[in-house]
């Protein structure tokens, strides 16, 4: 049974415990297949999760804004401005109650589902089961271990203060010791020692032509990746660095002790319709429009689907699909003060933020193109820019209020006056959160939403790990380390796909004849231009120590206390064991 039907055979539901329990029990496991629906049970529930991953690391980051656009949403109580400025300090408000809190206990909902699975496999008579072989029963316990790793690396990343627990058993998990947090040294050596020992066990990737059926599978490759992370952002979570740990973990990936691996030669390759052929991505949560594509639905659940303009349907002949509830904006550009089209005036000069600009610097950028499906299930360009959204019989897409939509690399209340870039709203004439329209803002298109009648709509797999992931990382640690050509070199590698002429002018000094200066700032720009919308520019901003930064509609933060995340009030009411982390009130 591939791991793509193990996936689908299993409904994502909120389980309770005992519910859980009761279904897992020794009458549960009767054959092969039973043990592996139950194993890959929990990798459905972290798939379903990353529509709460995402938003921690790209909400609170300067890529990306939600605004209100005229009166038709993205209000609510201001929380989605308290994300952008980083004003969580409120742990009964909404955002830490409903969103941040739901990111705590969704995890160790899917942790407790890992230790519930590993406990029954360990109950388990082996001898009942004569078609699982030895190795078999190895690998499903390491991809449970890995799993549960994976769990821990989110919830210490953003809270880095975490209960450890490692058993389903009430009566052990209602110790006093298992209900307090450990410190974060406990934490990171628990997770580090779990996946070098799980890296002996799991196993190595087959051929090279992408992870096929092993899709959604963790493969030795993946516990190394989640290794890198560990080690890349040590320096930012505990104090002290380990980037030649880091750099040398990249050097065993890349030199395929873990399988064959290679870069796609098209930057959209890992997010297509078949990426699970794709050879550059690692890991990936297998999706289709038949089972289950949490990522690229059109509803709360989502991420990608939410993230196309109002009213595109037509343009991209998805009509079956309803309208959409744009929320991910890209951050904007240009301020409100001068007319301007067609990037004519004069950008913002934050240093942070101001993503088109970023992609603009270097020309024929085949990713800074107007998304657009050019037939039989193929795509050019990522994003929605400035202009009319115009379907093939040259109707324009209209807002909610009927004005004709005409994307600005701005935010304000322009409503009809958007093609000549004038507020026709008076009251909506700063740049603000608060003063969007459907105009607002360009979008970023990382994953493919091909037609119905193509049969690919909304198929892409999630692509959480990808090899590019690995070049970057390593050059980082060379760069830190003084190598700053060989940290170019290993960028273009990369980067050589993703431009029409690609040469020395574009190039990173080390390799191509590049000419291109690599300092901090374009480091951490070319991390956004490669990674942007997949889940990790808040990660980037605190390593290379810009979190806290002012940014549009930001101020600079007063302290460094917002790298991690409060416990909500509930949370803190539910267990007394449980401290506040530094800077945010407790329960008195």
């Amino acid at each position: 049974m591939s791991v793509l039907l193990a996936l689908g055979t299993v409904s994502c539901v909120d389980l309770g415990e005992n519910v859980y329990s009761s279904l897992l029990s020794a009458n549960y496991y009767t054959q092969k297949s039973d043990v592996i629906k139950a194993v890959f049970r929990p990798f459905e529930h972290y798939f379903e999760s990353v529509q709460r991953h995402v938003p921690m690391q790209e909400y609170p980051s300067d890529v990306f804004m939600t605004p209100q656009m005229d009166s038709y949403g993205w209000w609510d109580g201001g929380k989605w401005s308290d994300w952008h400025t980083h004003n969580w300090q409120d742990i009964s408000g909404d955002l830490v109650r409903s969103h941040i809190a739901d990111v705590w206990t969704n995890t160790y909902q899917g942790i407790g589902q890992c230790n519930l699975v590993l406990d029954d496999i360990k109950r388990l008579d082996h001898d009942r089961f004569p078609d699982i072989t030895e190795d078999e029963w190895n690998s499903f316990e390491s991809q449970l271990r890995t799993m549960r790793a994976y769990g821990y690396l989110v919830v210490f990343n953003y809270f880095r203060n975490c209960q450890l627990i490692t058993s389903s058993s009430t009566e052990e998990n209602e110790k006093v010791e298992r209900k307090k947090q450990v410190a974060p040294e406990v934490m990171y050596n628990f997770i580090e020692t779990e996946l070098l020992e799980c890296l002996d066990l799991l196993p190595v990737k087959l051929g090279s032509a992408g992870p096929g059926v092993q899709q959604g599978m963790f493969t030795k490759a993946a516990a190394a990746t989640l290794l890198v992370r560990l080690y890349l952002n040590t320096e930012a979570w505990m104090g002290y660095d380990a980037y030649d740990k880091c750099e040398a973990m990249c050097t065993r990936i890349l030199n395929g002790e873990f399988g064959d691996y290679s870069l796609s030669p098209t930057w959209y390759g890992p997010f297509d319709w078949d990426n699970e052929n794709c050879n550059e991505v690692i890991f990936g949560f297998p999706a289709s429009f038949g089972t289950t594509s949490w990522h690229m639905q059109n509803d709360y659940r989502t991420i990608y689907g939410r993230g196309l303009p109002f009213n595109c349907m037509d343009y991209l002949d998805i009509k079956e699909g309803g309208s959409r509830n744009p929320k991910w904006h890209l951050s904007p550009s240009y301020d409100n003060n001068n007319p301007r089209r067609l990037f004519s005036g004069a950008p913002y000069n934050y240093k942070l933020g101001c993503p088109t600009q970023k992609f603009l610097k270097y020309p024929g950028d085949l990713r800074y193109m107007q998304y657009k499906n050019t037939g039989n299930n193929t795509r050019e360009g990522m994003f929605f820019l400035e202009g009319y959204i115009i379907d093939s019989k040259g109707n324009r897409a209209k807002s909610a209020s009927n004005y004709d939509i005409y994307l600005l690399d701005q935010c304000g209340g322009f409503t009809t006056g958007a093609p000549t870039s004038t507020i026709t709203d008076a009251a909506r004439k700063e740049s603000t959160l608060f003063n969007g329209d459907m105009n607002s803002g360009l979008y970023c298109v990382k994953y493919p939403f091909y037609p119905y009648s193509g049969g690919a709509f909304i198929e892409s797999d999630y692509t959480v790990m990808r090899l590019a992931e690995i070049y970057y990382s390593k050059a980082e640690c060379l760069y830190r380390n003084g190598d700053v050509n060989g940290a170019g070199a290993l960028l273009n590698e990369v980067r050589a796909r993703n431009y029409s002429n690609f040469n020395s002018n574009i190039a990173y000094r080390g390799s191509h004849g590049g000419s291109v200066e690599l300092t901090d700032q374009e480091f951490l720009d070319e991390w956004m231009r490669e990674f942007i919308f997949e889940g990790r520019r808040r990660d980037d901003l605190i390593r290379w120590d810009r979190f806290e930064e002012a940014w549009w509609d930001k101020p600079a933060d007063e302290d460094k206390h917002n790298r991690i995340y409060p416990l909500s009030k509930t949370i803190l009411e539910q267990n007394s064991y449980l401290v506040q982390n530094p800077g945010y009130p407790g329960l008195n």
